[in-house]
């Protein structure tokens, strides 16, 4: 049986915890935005959710559970597709491996995603913040670009 990179679970196990609640929060500043909202104040709505330490509290724990179950999935289907797909010339992996299985040291992923995903996100706050002070000027080059493909046409 092949073992896969030890890189591969914890990107996408992290992949996933910080998708999640980013896309989540994302979905709502794009609604905010669209609904006649100021772009300002859905960053800054989305910079103080995201530095809200109970939300933040919430996300690492779904994103613990969210990479435990990762860990958990089965890979024996995706290695008989794969197998079939290379005409038998892909590695061996056990019907019954799991992801966890063919990630060795990834038990203390989850722990590692729960512990770092309020730092992450703290980040992630930061440069909503930063975005929101950047507005104007973005504003402004739309507005160039925008006359720009008018006489462009």
């Amino acid at each position: 049986m092949r073992k896969f990179s030890i890189f591969a679970a914890p990107v996408l196990a992290a992949s996933l915890a910080l998708a999640v609640p980013t896309s989540a929060m994302a979905q709502d500043a794009a609604e905010a935005a669209t609904t006649s909202a100021p772009a300002k104040q859905s960053l800054t709505e989305l910079s103080q959710k995201l530095a809200d330490p109970e939300f933040q509290d919430q996300a690492a724990m779904m994103g613990e559970v969210m990479v435990r179950m990762l860990l958990d999935m089965p890979v024996g289907p995706m290695g008989d597709a794969l197998n079939k797909a290379t005409d038998g010339r892909s590695p061996a992996i056990d019907p019954d491996a799991t992801v966890r299985d063919l990630a060795p040291g990834a038990e203390e992923l989850p722990a590692q995603v729960s512990e770092k995903l309020p730092m992450a996100m703290n980040a992630m706050s930061s440069m909503a913040q930063g975005m929101d002070a950047m507005l104007p000027a973005l504003k402004d080059m739309a507005e160039r670009m925008s006359a720009m493909m008018k006489q462009a046409k």
